[in-house]
């Protein structure tokens, strides 16, 4: 290889009983599930892992996100003496995907042909025949609809979706409070 090009690693790994269970792990995420994976270091520190396969996983080693699709591809930096995280992935290919924010008890799951992750904006994007399923302990809403973006804040979550006012829907229901609060 010339050393002007990067520096590309290709492993090709078979599906078999035993391979099912192989990952990657590159700093606070994980990939498993995979048939091939494509590993590009480049010259600034960033490492773009793509990896292929029926139903791939990516998922923060908090459980904060996870994402299962037919192709992910992530991309960090590494940085001596600093934590390796994630700076961005995509998901495509009838992707599902979980996000939690634990201190407020709250999930959002949902599913979309397509999924943006982008760390610096907190915020994830969705296309493609959205699905968004947000789960508070005060209530659960559903919402669909042609694209979206999902922006994850320290204590808000904010779900915005866009597209044809016959395809786009939201329903919210509030939970009933459990017995011992409505006594008080």
């Amino acid at each position: 290889m010339f050393l002007r090009q990067k520096l590309i690693l290709i492993i090709t790994l078979a599906v078999t009983a035993v391979s099912a269970a192989a990952q990657v792990q590159v700093g606070q995420y994980r990939l498993s599930r995979y048939q091939q994976i494509v590993t590009e270091y480049k010259r600034d520190g960033t490492v773009v892992v793509k990896v292929t396969g029926d139903r791939v996983v990516l998922e923060s080693t908090d459980g904060l996100l996870r994402m299962e699709a037919s192709i992910i591809t992530a991309e960090s930096r590494l940085r001596a003496g600093q934590e390796t995280r994630l700076i961005k992935a995509r998901a495509e290919g009838q992707v599902t995907f979980h996000l939690a924010q634990p201190k407020e008890k709250r999930t959002a799951r949902g599913n979309a042909g397509v999924v943006l992750y982008d760390d610096a904006t907190r915020q994830v994007t969705l296309q493609n025949g959205v699905f968004v399923e947000v789960d508070d302990p005060r209530f659960l809403a559903t919402q669909k609809g042609d694209k979206g973006t999902i922006y994850l804040g320290e204590e808000d979550l904010r779900v915005v979706l866009e597209g044809d006012p016959n395809r786009t829907e939201t329903v919210i229901q509030p939970k009933r409070l459990p017995a011992e609060e409505t006594k008080k």
